[in-house]
Parts: C-alpha cells; structure tokens; sequence
C-alpha cells in the first residue's frame, strides 16, 4: 500500500501523504496550496462554488482523457492520485486573463465575486469538453444547474458564457472560438513528451513541491485496489470495520454518515467501468452519471430496443447539478437507497421501472443477480459485497415509459415525488387501450414503499381508455398512497394529489387523442426554451466616466480568483473557532460540558459565558436590546451559542463544538410563529397606531368593502462568503479583519465583550461576498466569538462559519400576518383601510422593520383614511434582522395584496384599480409629506404600452379557454419607493500622491457587490477631472472611516458619493490656484506642483444629512413598474416565468451596468422569496429543519424569467440626489410580489373550472409548487378524458 498519491495542480506536482483520507480537495487547495480563489460554502456540492477543473485517465480506455468540472468539497484528495487539476488561478491572472474571464468581465457577471471561480471552472469544463465540437446556448444553459449566485440573478453570466456558443449571434457579443481557450485535449499529443495531453505539464524542477500547512492527521485507512480481486480481499480483511467504497463520493453531500475505520477507492478497477450493448446493455458501477446520460442516449439512437433509454437519461439529468453527476456514479446512489430506504433515488426509480438487473459480488464466484427493488434488502455486509454493473433489458415498441421530477424549483433539488411508469399498450382493438406488466413506481412517499402495487394489480388486462377503468385506479391509488408527515418535506396531502395527477398524465399520454385537447394539457412537462433578456439604459458620453457603462472595477481579479475575501485568509500560526450551539430553544441552561470535546484531537480550547473578561453582549448601544455573545442561563432559541471552542482546524473546532453537552430544565414549547405568539400573547412594548383621518368611518359608509388576512414567511439571506472574521491579539489591543456591513458596531461590541477601551480596536475590510443586510448586526456574533477566543489563547483566530451554523444561528427576514379591512367605492377608489401587522422578531425586536409600513405602507396609492396597528411579536428564534429591502418589500406586498382584494371583487383587471387611486402631485402620503415629483401614472401608463399588456391579457385569457390543465397569468406591480437619509452618517477620506497624481480613496461604505466602490471611483474621477484607472478605492478601516453608519437602506453609495464630492471640491480649491498658472500643464505635473509649493493633497469629509420639514423623512422618491407572466401546471404546481418586463428610475444613473445588475439582482432574489424559500422549523425544539442546500432553495438558472427586459428609465433626472441620481439596490426587489399575483391570476383561471375562481380566496406567501397546486383544488373526480 503505497504512503502517499501524487496529485498535479496548476502544473505543479504534490506528494499528499495517506494520512489526509478525510481531507477533501478543496480543504487541500485552500489550506496547503493556498490556491483560495476555489472557494467553499456548503460543503455538500450544493452551490458550485467550490467547482474545478479535473482531467485523470480513463480507467477504462487505454490513451483517453477524462475531463469534466467537479465539486472539490466533496472530491476526497487522495482519490485524485494521478489527477491534474486546474483551480482559477491556472487559467489566467488579471495581467493575461482567459478570454472566460474576459467575457465574464466584460458582461458584468460579477457582483459580490464570491461564487465566480465556481463559474468560471465549470464553464472551463465546457470548453474542454467540447474542444472541436458543437458547443450550443443550450448546453450551456443546462449546465449551469450546479452553480448558485444570490447577486447577479444570473443572466449576465450566462449572456457571457452563452457568447462560446456555436449558435450564439455576432452581432450580439463577437462569438469566441473555442480553439483561442483551449489548446489541448483527448487525442492531442504533447509537443514535449509525445504523449496524450492532459493540458498541464509538472515542472521539472519542481515535480515535488512541498505542502504549506501540513495537517497532521490520525486517520482512517485509504486503500486504492486496481482490480476486482484485489477488491474483495481487502473488504474482506476489513469485516467488522466501518468501511467506505469512494467512488463519486458525493453522497456526504446528502447524509454525513461517517466516521469510517477504513476507505478503499474503486476509481481505478477497470472492470467497473463496463458499458456494453448486446440483447442487454450493461453498465458499470463506477460509470459516473454525466457518463451514464450519454451511454444511455447513444445507445437509444442505434438501437430500437433501447430507446426508451432516452427517457432513463433525461431523468438522470434531473440529478442535483452538472458538477454532481461530473462525479457521482449510479451504484452510489443506489446504495444511499439502501442505507436509506427514505432517500428518493432518482436512479433506483430508473433502474426499476427498467427492469434492470444489479450484479453484487463478493468474490468471483460470490454472484447475485437481483433487481433495484431485491437490493434494498439484499445482505450486503456478511459477506461483504459491492455492486459491480446493471443490465438493461430491450422492450418493443409498444412499451410505455414515464417518468416525472416534481422538484421545489426548477432543477438541483431532490424530489417532492418522483415517479416512473411503465405500460405495455395492447392497441389491437380499436379505440381501446389494454395495458399489460404495468409498473407504477413512486419516490418520496414512506421509506417502504415504492410500487403502487394493488395500482398495478387492478390495471392488468383493462382498458385505460375506458372512463371507468381510470376512475377506478385512480381510486385505488389514491387510497395506496399514504405518505409520510416529515418536516420540511412535502405534506401528505399534496404527495396524495401529486401520484395521482402523474398518473393522470401517464393515462393521457397512452390514450392520446382519444382524450379532449383540453385535457392532453396535462400531458408531459413545461416546457422553458433558452432564456434571453434585454437591457435598456441611459447614458451620458460627456460626463464620462460618470454615467459611463463599465464593469464593476473588482470584477476581473474576481473571474481569476485575485480578489481576497476575509475567509481565504489563512496563516501556519492561525487557530480555527466554531460555536457549539442549543439543540432547543425556550429552555434553562443546566450545565454545558466540555469534557468530550476537550477529548477530540486538535480542540486547544471551550470558552463558555463565564470565561468572558467583558460584557455578555455583542450590541454596544445602551439603547437597543442585549444580546448574549454566549447564552448564560437560557437557550433562548435552537441555534443560540453557548460556547466558543478553539482547535487547530476548522474540522476540529467544528466537530469539538459537536460533543459540547448542554444539559436543559424547564423546556417549554417555542413559540415559532405570529400566530403562536398572538395566541400566547408574547409581544414586545406596543407601538402607536399609524392614523390619519377616520378609517373605520370611511370603511363603514363606503359602498363596498373587503376584509381578509395574508401570511408571509422568512427567507434567509444566503450569501455565499458565510460569516467570517479573523481576530489577532497586538501588543496594544487587537486587529480584526470582519465581514461585516457595520465597522463601528464590530468595533464596539468587541470592546465591549473584551472590556477594553474600542481605541484599541483595529477594525477593517475589504470586501465581502454578499450581505443583504444579514452583515450589518449579525456579524458582531462572529466577530466577537473569534475575539473572545484569540483573546484567551493570545494567537490569531479565524472563525468561518459553514453553512449550517450560519442557517441556524443568525437571523432572517421578518414573517408577518396581516389582518386588513378597505373601504372603496365601485371604481374602486379608497376611502379607508385598516391593518393590523405583526411581524415577527425572533429573539428581540431591536431589527424589526415593522414602522416600515407607515413610510411604505401606501406605495403609489391615496387613501384619505388609515389606521395602522403594528406589533412585535416575541418567538424563539434567532433575531430576525434586515434582509435586503427590509419592510418596504412587505409594506408594498401588504397593499398591493389588499388591492388585488379590491380589483377581483370589482371584477375588474387589477392596474386599473391601482391607476385609478394613483397620488398626484401636490398629494400628501402617509408620512405626510407633499409630493412633488410624482411620476408614476404616466411611467405605467407608457409601461403597459412598450409591455404590449393589454393584449398579452387578452392572449392568456385565450390558452386559459383552450388548456385544461395548463394555465397563465399576468399581473402588473407599480412602485413608489421613498429614499430616506435620515440617520446616516459616512466618511470619505481622498489623498493624491505625487510623482504621478494617482489618487487613493478610502470611505465608509462596505463593498459587498453592490459596486460601490465603482461608483464612487468614477465620481471622484469625474470631480477632479481625471482618468479612472488614476483612482483606487482601498478598504475600510475603522481609524480613516471611524463612527461611520452601516452600509445599507440603498443610499450609501450615493452618500459616500456626497462625501467624496465634497473631499474633491476641498481638494480642487487647493489645486485649482496652481493649475490655473499651468494651463498646458498634465494632472501629474499639476500635483507635483502642487506638492512642491507643500498643499495639502489629502482630504476628509463627513456627511449626516438631516432632513426636515416638507423634506423629511423621504428625501426624493424613486418609481418602477414591473409585469409578470407566469405559466402554471394546475396537476403538479410547477410554474414557470415566461416573461418578466421592468423599468426603474435611477434618475441619471452614475453607473448604468452596476444599476442594471442591481435591478436583476434584486429582482431574482425576491422571485426566491415569493416562490421557492421556504424555512421550516421542528415544532418542538424550534430547531431550523431547513438550514442546507438540501433543503433551503434560492432561484437557480432556470428559475429567472426566459423573457427578461429590463429598463432603466430614459431622460430621467433627480435634482435632489447626488449628481441627479436615484438608489437602486433595494426598491426593485418590491416590485417582484408581481409574481404572486401573476400565479394568483393563474390559480384564478384554473379555480374558474370548477366554478371556484369568482370568490376571493387567501393565498400565502412564499407560493411554493406545493401550495400552487394546493390552491387550484385539483381533486381525482376532476380526472377525466372528456
């Protein structure tokens, strides 16, 4: 057994000792090859950001490379022996970038940076892959399934991307030819060795490089066998151990099954990569999936036979993302199937509608021959057996199959139901349709079961075409399903109604035409071709380069994985810290032990609530409320920390903080929910009504009225650089590098904590990846948990939360419940409305957004009468906290909900009601204010023209008559969103060097992709005249940025814009009296001068505006429109967006790309909010169920609109902003409840089929796959061919 592999990175070779089993290869890169432009976030192949480049040899084919884009978090290091691997770093730098990352860059497809290197290598892969092939837009779109990004909402990405297609248009982009990316591949020969190239080349001097940070590690036992004898010896010398077969090895990314005794890598056993066709195709275990796909339609094109494996491979597609199924092989996935019978195997539900027979064996004589279903209950362990190929029977022509993914977004996700279905059809006599060996196989319903086996029993022999027949399974299956209730999994109720509506499709699909148009609807899936969108913006040549379109100033050293975020620092000396947290919440604290995780090799340290030398509070304001650093005598909620260990890894802090033991007494039921709160009347201090005029005398005498409530969940920030600081103790205090929107609160609060004076607190940043608003107060949590800990240890202490701590420890967007009552006459016009909100808070109210409805609550509509009641309610959860466009995105859902009440009662199109209680200036809004700049009538009204509304309504009321069981609705969203800079405070600080006048700014704004400091370099270049490439932004640091705001609400950067305006005109009347007597003279020669004659070429400037009066608090209003179309299935609750328009007023946008990616930005993330993020907690312990990639879904690629135009306003101004701009980060983000009242639309016309649609009916947000279908009322009655 050899003592170490042998892995090429970037060209470079490294020994990697045995000892590193459990190390995978993206803790290998970031760690010891400190190569942290491969990123890493949820450790489970979930979000791709972590993507590489690979290329090994073909086990099976003598001279073949294999090339593919995998996920290195879950790629062990040592089963890359023989591997060559290329990270960001080895495709180009910033000096010679990749025409990839040029493309990347020149469309605008970075914004926080933070999941860029993922994309980068996996369309790297692509290129590789199709070196010399076709390589289309589609390929491309399907195989960015794997990659998230919570920023750019995707469509710049994959523009660029999109632009190596073979198909894509010149005139659009110049298409870049694949042979400028990629030289090398299968087949060519290396110009130095004359052998197969593997595209890198170790260098010869270097061919051993030594490992940075070598771990030293007492692991489990690799063993890499080269054939199958070889194979079953060694499992058999590991009876009784906890053994590991690594083939994919993407299965931890579902369940972490470990520890292991022992792991034996299969990947070079050639045997196991068998793919043969005869009058059986067989295939081998390790054949990975994206293999798998291909074989299996090959192998359906040339051969009849087999061509029902065209479906099988489509299926497959569906598995988790393109880097996943780069690495995964099918035997993996079976034996998850089997280890946990609840997992919905997507390949088990393949294999076993196919007939498909599995060999295991445990020597060459030790051979069983058994289907998917026999393996599940086949002993696998006495002897010890391995899986070794399948084989797959040929079926004739008449023959059916079927099978149907019904996911909580698009792709990436595991099955709500899964189903496969296989009919022999008897079509001899006609009109009828006499089935034969049917198969009804279903996924995610119990653990136990998988045939709807009395289904299948009652449909042999019968005519499905018989009216009769079908009712009659229906109802017998109906009855056979009873599903599981497990938390954050699909109701029982809807899996029901799910099998059946699938099974319906199946039936329509066997008869045909028999059936009604009508119905055939139902048939198959929806269907989303390429997606395209346009942008639309202003720009102004002579104020160059303000107004000028450029790609964000960081972008290009985020496409070669340059730019450094605080979780890539690392050093040889650093200590790692993780918080042990409460498994439940509304508890008393005990006792915490830390005797085992004291035990556990490399933890150095476990600091509780007692060991803190300061105060027990991450928040330094008296006068919000206190917050624990660590619990002390109460878990207040299922998440909370309740200490801080300390080891000499990350994986050793982290699993240490497991075997912390926190002993309760007294646990009570958490409160979870408003209603729970309301029923237990747990509230903070009540706040004043919101009234203006007499509502309930209006609501009384108006003609018609309206009452109802709505519901609104949480959505979790999901950024991709998780919480992360860096703490290192200095002889006068400490330096802390924090990913945080707040410096001076992350000053503060760990002074506070320490006990020692905030002077001697070193705070900076640089960058993070994305925020949202969950890094303005939240990031004191981690900040001060790594100070505590690098206090106590007196060495630097990194804490980089993975993804579930981060999910459950920090809080969220606010959910709310709304009661509402409006009085309006039949125009609809308002004469009062009454609303009681409450939102929900968590653990404090300190964040709570909930006022935001008396500064957003009337959005664009005059309502002479209000009252608004608001209360806090107290639960036990983490403190919620501000998620981007906190409170005006639920204020506008609140009234534009209680409008859509009003248009459907009325009977009328809902923007009519909306046009017609439209402000006008001179109008005062619910903050009393006048209006002075309302624009918002004729914006829609020339909006519903360029968006051709009218007669796409009248296009989707047509496919409504004409589908059954497909619907459409559209729906258009106007906003008025008030700008407030009230509270905020910023510094600027500019100097100019001399010998060269370069000018270096530094302000007290927070990059975290919002392009702030893109802005605020073609401001000052602008101002003082000069070139942008003169002008660096550098980081914030709380001694040159000290007492500045938090960076959010949209206005900073216009605010350090101001500030940096006015640094320029203190800096200007300095140099302009020298300039003035150098008419011909360059910028540099006028700042040498200048220092010459010793000028001050440094300036500060603090800006805290203060609004008052007519002026106060909205200091300008900004407006937007956005329309919606939606497509829907009625059986399963899938739905698609077929179209998105919008348009946003940016006033004179400073920087039209940065705002254009904004707008995108937000609006995705808000279709995630209102669609497919739902969090769910355990009722009992309150602990957060959804807090993985597993389970928590953000939009994917195929979750964007397929039509999205977006707009920033024409001829536009704003003499009341900076430099006649508007903010634009939030606001758009309030227009994206258009989605739920689109698909309300949709849900209306489906209702209407049942004579269900003519009554309002309440509809909650988010409206998951789950809760659409629910709300169309499908029912098995309504199944029928005619």
């Amino acid at each position: 057994m050899a003592t170490a592999v042998v892995v090429t990175v970037n060209g470079l070779q490294y020994q990697v000792p045995n000892t590193y089993g459990e190390i995978s290869l993206n803790e290998f890169l970031r760690k010891n090859l400190l190569l942290t432009g491969t990123k890493v976030m949820c450790r489970e192949g979930g979000c791709g950001i972590c993507v590489v480049y690979v290329e090994y040899p073909d086990p099976s084919q003598q001279g073949v490379v294999v090339q593919r884009s995998i996920n290195s978090c879950l790629c062990p290091v040592l089963s890359c022996d023989g591997w060559s691997i290329t990270t960001v770093e080895g495709t180009g730098n910033r000096v010679t970038p990749s025409p990839i990352q040029q493309q990347l860059t020149k469309h605008y497809g970075t914004q926080c940076g933070y999941c860029t290197s993922g994309m980068i290598m996996n369309m790297h892969g692509l290129t590789k892959k199709y070196n010399g092939s076709a390589l289309t837009k589609q390929i491309v779109e399907d195989s960015f399934d794997g990659n998230m990004c919570r920023c750019t909402g995707y469509r710049p990405i994959l523009d660029a991307f999109k632009t190596f297609a073979s198909d894509s248009k010149p005139a659009c982009h110049a298409v870049v030819d694949l042979e400028d990316i990629s030289g090398q591949g299968p087949g060519v020969k290396c110009p130095t060795t004359g052998e197969t190239c593997f595209g890198t080349c170790p260098k010869p001097h270097e061919s051993q490089m030594a490992i940075t940070n070598p771990i030293n590690l007492q692991a489990a036992s690799w063993d890499q066998p080269k054939t199958l004898t070889e194979l079953y010896s060694r499992m058999a010398a590991l009876a009784g151990k906890r053994l590991f077969l690594v083939a994919g090895h993407t299965s931890p990314g579902v369940y972490k099954d470990g520890p292991y005794d022992a792991y034996i890598d299969t990947k070079k056993i050639s045997d196991l990569y068998l793919k043969r066709v005869a009058s059986t195709t067989f295939i081998g275990a390790n054949v990975t999936m994206t293999d798998t796909i291909d074989f299996f339609n090959q192998t359906a094109t040339s051969n009849p036979r087999f061509s029902y494996l065209a479906a099988v491979a489509g299926h497959i597609k569906k598995i988790a993302g393109t880097p996943v199924r780069n690495a995964a092989t099918w035997a993996g996935s079976l034996m998850l199937k089997r280890t946990h019978p609840e997992f919905p195997s997507d390949i088990f539900l393949c294999f076993e509608v196919a007939n498909a027979l599995i060999t295991v064996q445990s020597s060459d004589t030790d051979k069983l021959v058994i289907s998917p279903l026999a393996l599940l209950t086949t002993n696998m362990d006495s002897p010890r057996r391995v899986i070794t190929s399948a084989g797959f029977p040929g079926f004739d022509a008449n023959v059916l199959f079927r099978l149907y993914k019904i996911m909580p977004r698009s792709q990436n996700a595991h099955a709500l139901v899964n189903a496969a279905f296989r009919a022999q059809v008897d079509r001899s006599q006609p009109g009828k349709f006499v089935i034969g060996s049917p198969a009804l196989i279903f996924g995610n319903i119990t653990g136990s079961f998988n045939h709807a086996s009395l289904t299948e029993n009652y449909l042999k022999g019968k005519d499905i075409g018989d009216a009769t027949v079908l009712a009659g399974a229906l109802k017998i299956l109906h009855d056979e399903i009873k599903a599981d209730d497990v938390p954050a999994e699909a109701t029982p109720a809807y899996k029901q109604s799910l099998s059946c509506s699938l099974f319906y499709k199946f039936a329509l699909e066997i008869v045909g035409n028999s059936a009604n148009s009508r119905f055939r609807s139902a048939v198959g899936s929806l269907s989303r071709p390429i997606s395209s969108g346009t942008q639309d913006f202003p720009t102004n040549a002579s104020n160059y380069p303000l107004t000028q379109p450029i790609p964000k100033l960081e972008s290009l050293v985020q496409c070669t994985g340059e730019a450094k975020y605080i979780s890539d620092t690392d050093s040889g000396t650093m200590l790692y810290a993780a918080f042990a947290v409460a498994e439940r919440g509304n508890a008393d604290i005990v006792k915490i032990d830390s005797t085992d995780a004291m035990k556990y090799p490399g933890v150095v340290k476990v600091l509780t609530a007692m060991d803190i030398p300061g105060v027990n509070n991450i928040n330094p304001n008296a006068n919000v409320d206190q917050e624990e650093a660590l619990a002390s005598a109460k878990a207040l909620f299922a998440g909370q920390p309740v200490a801080v260990v300390v080891g000499s890894s990350q994986t050793a802090a982290e699993e240490g903080a497991k075997l912390v033991k926190v002993t309760y007494a007294n646990a009570q039921t958490p409160i979870l929910t408003c209603r729970d709160a309301i029923d237990a009347k747990s509230f903070f201090p009540s706040i004043p009504d919101m009234v203006i005029g007499d509502a309930p005398t209006a609501i009384k005498n108006a003609p018609s009225r309206v009452k109802g409530v709505l519901e609104i969940g949480s959505q979790m920030h999901f950024y991709m650089e998780t919480q992360a600081a860096v703490c290192t103790p200095t002889d006068d205090g400490m330096d802390v590098e924090s990913g945080t929107q707040w410096v001076d609160w992350v000053q503060g609060g760990v002074a506070q904590c320490l006990g020692v004076k905030k002077n001697l607190i070193n705070v900076s940043v640089k960058r993070i990846g994305g925020a949202y608003g969950g890094k303005i107060s939240r990031g004191n949590i981690i900040a001060c948990g790594a100070a505590l800990a690098a206090h106590a240890v007196n060495k630097p202490v990194k804490m980089f939360q993975s993804l579930w701590d981060s999910a459950k420890m920090i809080g969220k967007r606010n959910p709310y419940y709304v009661e509402y009552e409006a009085g309006f006459d039949a125009n609809g016009k308002l004469a009062g409305i009454i609303t009681n909100v409450y939102a929900n808070c968590g653990q404090t109210a300190t964040e709570s957004p909930v006022s935001a409805v008396t500064l957003w609550g009337d959005n664009g509509y005059n309502c002479p009468n209000w009252k608004v009641s608001m209360t806090n309610c107290k639960t036990n959860l983490p403190a919620n906290t501000w998620t981007r466009a906190p409170g005006s995105t639920e204020s506008i859902f609140f009234i534009e909900y209680i409008m859509e009440h009003i248009a459907q009662t009325l009977g009328k199109p809902s923007i009519d009601v909306k046009r017609a209680n439209f402000y006008k200036n001179g109008d005062r809004t619910i903050t009393g204010q006048p209006l002075k700049d309302f624009t918002l009538a004729e914006l829609t009204d020339s909006f519903l023209t360029s968006a051709s509304y009218r007669q796409r309504l009248q296009d989707a009321a047509t496919f409504n008559l004409n589908n059954r069981w497909r619907k459409r609705g559209i729906s258009v969203t106007p906003m008025k969103y008030g700008s407030t800079w009230n509270g905020n405070n910023f510094n600027c600080f500019i100097s100019i060097f001399h010998s060269g006048g370069t000018v270096a700014v530094s302000h007290g704004g927070v990059e975290m992709g919002q392009g702030i400091n893109t802005k605020v370099a073609q401001v000052v270049a602008y101002e003082l005249g000069i070139p942008l490439d003169l002008v660096s932004i550098k980081p914030n640091f709380s001694l040159t940025n000290a007492n500045a705001n938090s960076t959010g609400g949209s206005v900073t950067s216009e605010l350090v814009s101001l500030a940096a305006i006015n640094c320029c005109s203190q800096l200007k009347a300095r140099i302009d009296p020298i300039k003035n007597t150098m008419p011909n003279a360059s910028w540099s020669d006028i700042i040498e001068a200048c220092f010459v004659k010793t000028i001050d070429l440094s300036a500060r400037s603090w800006i805290a505006p203060k609004t008052t009066g007519d002026d106060a608090p909205v200091n300008y209003n900004t407006y937007g429109v956005t329309c919606t179309e939606v497509e829907l299935d009625v059986l399963t609750g899938e739905h698609q967006i077929t179209r998105m328009d919008v348009i946003h007023d940016c006033g004179e946008s400073m920087s039209p790309l940065v705002d254009v990616g904004q707008i995108e930005g937000a609006i995705v993330m808000g279709l995630g909010y209102y669609t497919s993020e739902e969090l769910v907690y355990e009722k009992t312990t309150g602990a957060l169920v959804t807090y993985s990639t597993w389970k928590y879904k953000p939009p994917t690629t195929k979750d964007i609109p397929i039509d999205f135009r977006v707009q920033i306003l024409q001829n536009s101004s704003n003499p009341s902003g900076v430099l006649r701009s508007k903010l634009v980060a939030e606001p758009p983000l309030c227009m994206t409840c258009s989605v739920v009242f689109a698909l309300r639309e949709a849900i209306k016309a489906a209702r209407d089929e049942i004579s269900q649609g003519h009554d309002w009916f309440q509809i909650n947000a988010p409206m998951t796959v789950e809760k659409v279908q629910q709300y169309c009322l499908p029912d098995i009655a309504q199944f029928t061919y005619n």
